[in-house]
C-alpha cells in the first residue's frame, strides 16, 4: 500500500469530520467541530491497534505538521517490528476499534479489482484507472463514509463544463463505487483473490445514500462549454482536397467521398456497394445507419425516418466506379471503403487522422459537414432547406412538412444540382 498519499496543503484546509489517509495506516482524524489529531493503525498478533499520535495541526489551531505525524508513524511501525509491543488500548477503544476505516482508495481498487477489471479490456481498464486518479484526486484520502454529494460535486465542477463527456463518465464510475460500496462485504486485501469478504459488514451501511447519484447532484445548473468539430476553412478546401487525392491509403479515399458528399464519417465508413444506385446517381443510407432514426409527429408519437437519399455528384461516381468492382453484384453487401482487414471497417477515427495530416487541428466531420453549410452560406446560395436536408438534419416544429406523408428523404431532386455545385468547387483548384 502507498504511503505519503497526503498532500501537505491538505492538512491545513477546513475539512469535513472522517479519517482521511496518508497511507501505511497513518490517518488524519477530524471530529464534529474543530477537533483534529494524527492516529496511526497497526496490527499486534492478529489484533487491530489504534494508536493515537497527537493532535493535528488545522487552519487555525496549532498542532502536529504532517511530517511530525510521518515520523512518530515511522517509529511506531520500526518498534512493532523490532517487537516492542503495543499497549493494549483500554476498553473503549477496543470497541471503537472494530469499526474499520476504509478510504474511497481502498474501495475504488477493490471494485477495479473485482469487478471491473474481469468485464473489460486491459486499455478500459487502465483509462477508467486513470481517471478515478485524475479526476477524483481529491476523494482518494477521505474516509467512504464522510463523503457527501457536495464532496462529490466539488470534484465534478472544475471539470463538467471544460471536458463534459469525461465528467459524465466520471460520475458514473463514482455512482457505481458507492453502489458496490453498499453492497458488498469489506475486503482488507484487495490483491488477494482469495481472501473471503466479512458477510456482515460491508464497506457502507445498506441504507446509505449514494453521494455520487445524478439526481442528488445539481449537475443541471452548470454550464456546459459549447465546442464544435474544428473544420478546414472552406475557401481553403480545395486546395487540401488536392492533397487527400494524393494520398493513397483507403482512409483518404473514404474521406474525400465523405467531403464530396457532406456525409458524417461513420456514414461513409460504413457505406456498401448495395447502397450505390449508378443509374439512378444516388447512394441511399439505411436509416438504421444515421444518426437520428425517428421523430416525434405532431400526435406525439414517434415516427421511423425514411432512409438518407445522396445525390452523387459526376465526382462521386467516378470515385466509386474506381473503388467498386465492375462485376460486383447490385446486392453485394461488400464494404466500399474497407479496413486493413477484409470485411472489416476502417477505425473510428480513420478519417481524421488521415486529414490532420495535411490539415493538422482539424476534424473530418467538421470539414465534411460545417464547411459544405459555411460554403453554401458564402458562396452557394442555394435554399438553406436543401442544405439542412443534404446534412441529414431535421426541422424543429416543421419536421412534419419537410417529410411529407409518404416519408420519403426530403428535396432529393433538388439537391442533384446544390451536391453538383459542392463538388465543382472542391474541383476549382485543379482549374487554378
Amino acid at each position: 500500500m502507498p504511503i505519503h498519499t497526503m498532500p501537505q496543503s491538505f492538512v491545513m484546509q477546513p475539512l469535513a469530520p472522517g479519517r482521511y489517509s496518508d497511507g501505511g495506516g497513518l490517518y488524519l482524524h477530524v471530529r464534529p467541530g474543530k477537533a483534529r489529531s494524527w492516529i496511526v493503525i497497526l496490527h499486534d498478533k492478529g489484533k487491530r491497534r489504534e494508536l493515537t499520535i497527537g493532535p493535528a495541526a488545522g487552519p487555525d489551531k496549532p498542532g502536529l505538521s504532517l511530517d511530525d505525524a510521518r515520523t512518530a508513524a515511522e517509529d511506531k511501525r520500526r518498534a512493532r517490528k523490532q517487537g516492542v509491543l503495543i499497549p493494549a488500548p483500554v476498553a473503549f477503544a477496543e470497541t471503537a476499534s472494530e469499526t474499520k476505516v476504509y478510504t474511497f482508495e481502498h474501495v475504488a481498487a477493490d471494485w477495479l479489482e473485482t469487478i471491473h477489471k474481469p468485464a473489460v479490456s486491459k486499455k478500459t481498464f487502465a483509462d477508467t484507472e486513470s481517471l478515478i486518479n485524475r479526476h477524483a484526486a481529491k476523494l482518494l484520502n477521505m474516509d467512504i463514509t464522510a463523503i457527501k454529494p457536495s464532496n462529490v460535486e466539488a470534484v465534478l465542477a472544475p471539470i463538467w463544463s471544460r471536458i463534459n463527456r469525461s465528467a459524465n463518465d466520471l460520475q458514473a464510475k463514482l455512482e457505481i463505487i458507492f453502489d458496490f460500496a453498499i453492497a458488498y462485504g469489506a475486503k482488507n486485501d484487495v490483491k488477494n483473490p482469495k481472501e473471503e469478504r466479512s458477510p456482515k459488514t460491508h464497506y457502507l451501511p445498506s441504507d446509505a445514500i449514494n453521494p455520487a447519484e445524478r439526481r442528488r447532484l445539481p449537475l443541471a445548473d452548470l454550464k456546459i462549454a459549447t465546442t464544435h468539430h474544428r473544420a478546414v476553412p472552406w475557401e481553403r478546401l480545395p486546395a487540401m482536397m488536392t492533397k487527400i487525392r494524393s494520398r493513397n491509403e483507403m482512409a483518404a479515399r473514404a474521406l474525400e467521398f465523405a467531403i464530396l458528399c457532406a456525409a458524417r464519417p461513420s456514414e461513409a465508413r460504413g457505406a456498401r456497394v448495395s447502397e450505390i444506385d449508378f443509374k439512378q446517381k444516388l447512394w441511399v443510407i439505411p436509416v438504421a445507419r444515421m444518426k437520428v432514426k425517428k421523430i416525434k409527429g405532431k400526435n406525439g408519437k414517434w415516427v421511423t425516418l425514411p432512409d438518407h437519399v445522396v445525390p452523387l455528384s459526376l465526382q462521386a461516381i467516378e470515385l466509386l466506379r474506381r473503388l467498386i468492382p465492375h462485376d460486383a453484384a447490385p446486392d453485394s453487401d461488400d464494404l466500399i471503403f474497407e479496413g486493413e482487414k477484409a470485411g472489416q471497417m476502417l477505425g473510428h477515427n480513420a478519417l481524421t487522422h488521415t486529414l490532420v495530416r495535411v490539415a493538422p487541428n482539424t476534424t473530418a466531420h467538421g470539414t465534411a459537414r460545417a464547411s459544405f453549410s459555411s460554403w453554401n452560406a458564402k458562396k452557394g446560395k442555394f435554399y438553406w432547406r436543401y442544405v439542412e436536408a443534404a446534412l441529414a438534419h431535421t426541422f424543429k416544429a416543421e419536421t412534419e412538412e419537410a417529410y411529407n406523408r409518404t416519408l420519403e428523404s426530403p428535396y432529393v431532386e433538388e439537391r442533384g444540382p446544390l451536391m453538383q455545385a459542392w463538388a465543382d468547387y472542391l474541383d476549382s483548384a485543379k482549374e487554378g
